[in-house]
């Protein structure tokens, strides 16, 4: 049965509180008092990968406040404020080239706590996070309220969470995620059962005023955990449905299809082990566009032991997709192998070595597809030298490509890095040197990378201020003439506890974070520049 279209966006939004229940209607009240009077930059189901990166090019987003700790039973001496508690933060943008300054926060989170015995409430609005399993919503952030009740005794405890969040401060689309969460533990999480509902909502490209249309997704899942043991022997088992409707104005039926997953692992003594098993269909879609991979079916198994002197880990897995057998596409089969061993068997000279091997074979090809088999090496270790405030690493590796079928590389890489580390006095100074060379021999194509990063961090103020320094410079140079790229980074960040300016705030802090970023590609012919400062406030805790 086909999803029912939503008009346009005000009935959306009554269209998912309406399925949410009463405990949604409040979170989405709640989110419509934090909602942003201006429209946001990038989307609250958009959380993407950063590109691996040096640490002082990395830009950083402002992670949400710690939350409250959720207990049923305060401990005696906190009995009589562990009643009510209540946290607050915000961050403001300060951009001195702007003529007209914003201020709006560009972060802000409130969260209320209240407990008694055998019971508890939290409560939060502002920019909240969610992250449920990996399968349904590894993690989104958006503006909205989180309400959540967690009451029990004697070891058992039931907890029910429902939230809502649209875009983030400076969203361009439309967006609206609703969710509820009820998870049971029994005998001190000897046994947990969780069930999770999210529907989301995202507008499509608009056509003057209202958008023309919506993607919408919905996923259900349902968790149970078992650990009788204590660790020794565990199991989890979990199940996903997922509807997703990639335009609801349109006569397309919504993709429906399932994923499931089950774990068994554990640890004895200096011992551990794992087992995973997941499948997830080819029409299995979230509408964050994380998830799991889809039309993937597979197998690992893992076990790893220490030693007083030597520890190891060993992984192996076995994967491959077209999981309904489809006659009009190959099916590719994924082999991989990996082992990580550690020797500290002298007390300055710590060393870890890892190889890993990687196969990938096609089967069944139909007319039209040729044959796959590719064979993939990787090896790497790292050597540290560890002698008074010193602490000198060395980390190498290299790896290889190789078409099997044509007995030729396809393509290699090897790099070395250099990181030293000092620490005196409360002042920790971190450079780092490294290079990286990687060769396509399909197109005799050769890359060069080269880094140098230095970082410093420390406390100063009779250690009451807390500050990290860091920049850095990247190259690369591909051998053509008027091809590359260099960037330059640099960051800084310094927090300051402020005195205590009311009675009920508990180590206010503040906190200024800036950075630069400059990137000159010569083969584009651009030079782009970025300059942002931050001011943070933390109000810590009140009461």
């Amino acid at each position: 049965m086909r999803m029912r279209e939503l008009p346009n966006p005000e009935s959306n939004r009554r269209s998912a509180l309406q399925r949410g229940g009463l405990a949604a209607c409040l979170a989405l009240f709640l989110a419509a008092l934090l909602a942003p009077a201006r429209p946001a930059s990038s989307s609250y189901l958009e959380l993407p990968t950063p590109p691996a990166a040096s640490d002082s090019q990395a830009p950083e987003t402002p992670a949400p406040a710690d939350a409250i700790g959720f207990q049923l039973a305060p401990a005696p001496q906190d009995a009589e404020t562990a009643r009510f508690r209540s946290q607050f933060r915000a961050e403001y943008p300060n951009e001195p080239w702007t003529a007209l300054g914003d201020l709006t926060p560009s972060f802000v989170l409130q969260q209320g706590e209240y407990g008694g015995r055998g019971y508890g409430v939290l409560a939060e609005m502002g920019d909240i996070r969610v992250k449920q399993t990996p399968n349904t919503l590894n993690e989104a952030a958006g503006r909205g309220g989180r309400f959540a009740l967690l009451t029990g005794s004697s070891g058992n405890t039931a907890k029910l969470e429902t939230f809502a969040a649209s875009g983030p401060h400076g969203a361009v689309h439309d967006d609206l995620l609703v969710g509820a969460t009820g998870e049971l533990s029994l005998m001190g999480d000897s046994a947990r059962f969780k069930t999770i509902f999210l529907s989301g909502r995202r507008s499509l490209e608009s056509e003057g005023r209202w958008p023309s249309g919506a993607k919408r997704g919905d996923v259900l899942g349902l968790v149970a955990a078992i650990d009788p043991f204590g660790g020794r022997l565990a199991a989890e088992a979990e199940i996903d449905y997922s509807s997703y409707d990639g335009d609801t104005t349109d006569e397309t039926q919504a993709m429906r299809d399932s994923a499931r997953r089950l774990k068994v692992g554990g640890g004895w003594g200096a011992s551990r082990y794992s087992a995973l098993y997941e499948r997830t269909g080819p029409r299995y879609r979230l509408l964050t566009g994380s998830g799991p991979e889809r039309d993937s079916e597979g197998v690992s198994l893992g076990f790893g032991h220490a030693f007083e002197l030597h520890s190891f880990d060993v992984k192996l897995s076995r994967y491959n997709d077209n999981t309904e057998k489809n006659d009009l596409s190959p099916r590719f089969y994924r082999y991989e192998g990996l082992v990580d061993y550690h020797f500290k068997g002298f007390g300055k000279l710590p060393l870890s070595l890892q190889y890993k091997k990687r196969f990938v074979d096609s089967t069944k090809e139909p007319l039209g597809y040729l044959q796959t088999e590719v064979e993939e090496d990787a090896v790497s270790g790292q050597l540290n030298y560890l002698t008074g405030r010193w602490d000198l690493g060395l980390r190498g590796g290299v790896s290889q490509r190789t078409d099997k079928l044509h007995r030729q590389r396809e393509s290699s890489t090897e790099s070395i890095r250099f990181l030293p580390k000092y620490s005196a006095a409360g002042v920790t100074v971190l450079p780092d040197l490294s290079l990286r060379r990687v060769m396509d021999y399909s197109s005799s194509r050769r890359t060069d990378q080269y880094a140098v990063n230095l970082g410093l961090n420390g406390t100063l103020m009779e250690k009451r201020l807390d500050y990290e320094v860091k920049g850095g410079y990247k190259e690369e140079r591909t051998g053509v003439s008027g091809a590359g790229k260099q960037v330059v980074g640099a960051k800084v960040k310094a927090a300051y506890p402020l005195a205590r300016l009311f009675k009920w705030f508990r180590t206010p802090s503040l906190g200024v974070k800036g950075e630069f970023k400059e990137i000159n590609d010569r083969g584009a012919d651009s030079r782009e520049s970025d300059f942002s400062l931050l001011i943070s406030l933390d109000g810590g805790k009140f009461l």
